[in-house]
């Protein structure tokens, strides 16, 4: 019996999970290599040279011209198959994809015992087109198949993209295999597009070309006049560092793919993995260039994994930053559900501060409290803070992740792309507002370029406050507080909803989509809280939701999911009547909105539609559909039996 399975925890597609060959166990991600390669925890090899004695799992193939090796099997009750391939067929470009699968599917139905399937990775070549695979991979699924082996080149070219592009393409509960040429600095990336096992044998390649790498370079110990120092034992034995045998740098490079993926995994469970990746793109052009195209192509497939809360530290280093999952879900759920209250008159625009959230920085408490000096004004007021790579940000958005923990580079200087995602952004936001309202601009420097630049399509006129002066001021600070008074219409709503309601209803539509907002949080709603602090929410009585200033985000009761599920969002259907314990697993869902992404707010609902508990999503909602084990729902509140 083999399987593999996904355990809990994500950090974009990357995830944690165990393979189960026979009584064996191993824990995902892990590193696989030939069988020479000491500290390799998944060996690999051809099934007719295999080492009998073996103890742990091995990643076995097949000899194209041995099929009979089919009948060594039992020498191999805990290995992973691969199926044999006609690799001159890979010559007649994508003619020859349909009759390598068609080749594997007839090894597997034919030169195979019926148990045995379980324990197949299909080999999946870079070229093979998407209808293709969804014409062969439902056959692959039905026969019960364990999952694909992907090959790179290591070029980090089209080729390489291509083969992320298959990766993103196969069935979730999938175990997904990366061999080839695969260097250490990739292996982060492969992590984090959710490959579980990776191919380390460019270690004992690179050994025997007297190579010793490096987590992102590679150093020629047969040219170099002295090499580097390296306290690992391996080197450490070598008595004068210029001569190094094979073997020494065998076990030098095995121990910096170990490292590496280590790194990789800490990574993870810090939630930064993709700053890990992000920052591997300064070891070369080709990791940058990669990282880039898949940002591109491949965007929701990251995205649809991306937890939608995080670390309280979220470093964004540079322009592989701008279009992050996170960052640039931000950025289009901001454009696309924040709806600005009618009574907002006065648009004004901030710049960002180095400390998150912005009100608790110095700078902003000066700003709030230039705006808090001119009585009436908050009423009409709605404050945009401007931000690299963030575009806009909404005061009432400010503690909502990643607005509250992102750390950038301050220079001074802004570079023409996050300028204009920026004005962008501003040039969106500001659509949502009348004509007839006022944009003050309290900002100079860059964050003067991103209104500038937008300046031409932006509807409404606009007051500078800050002239070739610093925001923060004292003579700024009284042009600013001036310029208020001027505005300050004094009339409008005799009782405007406190800013108590606003940060309410924004963060409602934030997570659950445009309209949540005012649904959950009625005019006649009892609010009582601070502001970023704990607020709750109470409707005819009986509390509905509760922000969280930890984490910028609602949590609802079962009385606020019976409100907001007319809207059809955030849901999850489970096969039962009522739920029991703390937890749905996957294997119990039936249905589930596939919007959700881990982290979510969700609404559960019993097999009669009804709503009978709320809580937090461990994983996506297309997750939750097809994999069958798993925690998908932490359980908050729950409708008793």
């Amino acid at each position: 019996m083999s399987l593999f399975q996904i355990d809990r925890g994500h950090d974009g597609p990357a995830r944690v999970g165990r393979i189960k060959v026979g009584e064996k166990e191993l824990k995902t991600p892990v590193l696989a290599g030939p069988s020479s390669i000491q500290g390799s925890h998944l060996d690999y090899g051809t099934i007719s040279r295999l080492d009998s004695n073996a103890e742990s799992p091995m990643l076995v193939t097949f000899s194209f011209f041995s099929r009979d090796d089919s009948t060594d099997l039992a020498s191999t009750p805990d290995s992973l198959l691969i199926p044999p391939v006609p690799l001159a067929l890979s010559e007649l470009g994508h003619d020859a994809i349909a009759l390598i699968l068609e080749h594997q599917l007839e090894f597997i139905t034919q030169s195979l015992p019926p148990d045995v399937s379980a324990r197949v990775l299909v080999r999946i070549p870079s070229d093979c087109s998407e209808e293709t695979l969804s014409k062969y991979v439902p056959q692959f699924v039905k026969l019960g198949v364990l999952g694909a082996a992907l090959s790179f080149d290591g070029l980090l070219g089209m080729n390489d993209l291509n083969t992320l592009r298959i990766r993103a393409l196969l069935p979730l509960q999938w175990l997904v295999v990366a061999l080839g040429r695969v260097s250490p600095s990739f292996i982060p990336l492969l992590h984090y597009m959710g490959f579980d096992v990776m191919d380390m044998g460019h270690a004992l390649e690179a050994a025997a070309q007297r190579e010793r790498l490096w987590p992102t370079s590679t150093e020629h110990v047969s040219t170099v006049s002295e090499a580097r120092f390296c306290p690992c034992p391996s080197c450490s034995s070598i008595a004068v560092r210029k001569s190094f045998p094979t073997s020494a740098l065998e076990l030098h490079n095995t121990m910096v793919y170990h490292l590496i993926l280590s790194e990789s995994q800490s990574a993870m469970r810090s939630g930064q993995l993709r700053w890990l990746v992000e920052s591997m793109t300064h070891s070369s052009p080709s990791n940058a260039t990669i990282l880039r195209m898949a940002d591109t192509s491949l965007s929701g497939f990251m995205e649809e994994f991306t937890p939608t809360s995080g670390p309280k530290h979220l470093p964004l280093i540079g322009p592989e930053s701008y279009n992050s999952p996170a960052v640039k879900r931000f950025r289009e759920r901001v454009s696309e559900r924040y709806t600005p209250p009618e009574v907002k008159s006065v648009v004004l625009l901030l710049p960002c501060s180095a400390r998150k959230p912005y009100s608790d920085s110095k700078t902003h408490r000066r700003f709030l409290s230039a705006i808090d000096s001119v009585p009436g004004i908050r009423g009409e007021l709605a404050e945009v803070i401007l931000t690299s790579p963030l575009g806009v940000v909404p005061r009432e958005l400010e503690r909502m992740f990643p607005a509250s923990s992102y750390d950038i580079p301050v220079t001074g200087t802004w570079d023409f792309e996050e300028t204009s995602i920026a004005s962008q952004a501003l040039v969106t936001h500001l659509t949502k507002f009348s004509e007839d309202s006022v944009v003050v601009a309290h900002v100079s420097g860059g964050y003067m370029d991103i209104v500038k630049m937008a300046e031409p399509e932006i509807r409404q006129g606009i007051i500078y406050t800050t002239v070739d002066q610093s925001p923060t001021r004292s003579d700024s600070l009284e042009a600013l507080k001036e310029t208020l008074r001027d505005v300050h219409s004094g009339s409008g709503k005799t009782n405007p909803p406190s800013y108590l309601q606003y940060i309410l209803r924004s963060t409602a539509d934030y997570q659950f989509g445009r309209g949540a907002g005012e649904i959950l949080v009625p005019d006649d709603a009892r609010i009582r809280g601070k502001p970023y602090g704990t607020i709750l929410c109470k409707v005819h009585g009986e509390q509905v939701c509760a922000f969280i200033g930890d984490t910028g985000m609602l949590s609802l009761t079962l009385a606020g999911g019976k409100l907001i599920r007319p809207l059809e969002r955030s849901w999850v259907r489970f096969e039962g009547d009522r739920a029991k314990g703390g937890s749905i697993f996957a294997v119990g869902i039936h249905k589930a909105d596939t919007s959700i992404r881990p982290g979510d707010e969700v609404i559960v609902l019993n097999s009669s539609d009804e709503v009978v508990a709320v809580g937090k999503s461990e994983m996506s909602g297309r997750e939750m559909c097809e994999l069958t084990r798993g925690r998908a729902v932490s359980i908050r509140h729950k409708l008793e039996a």
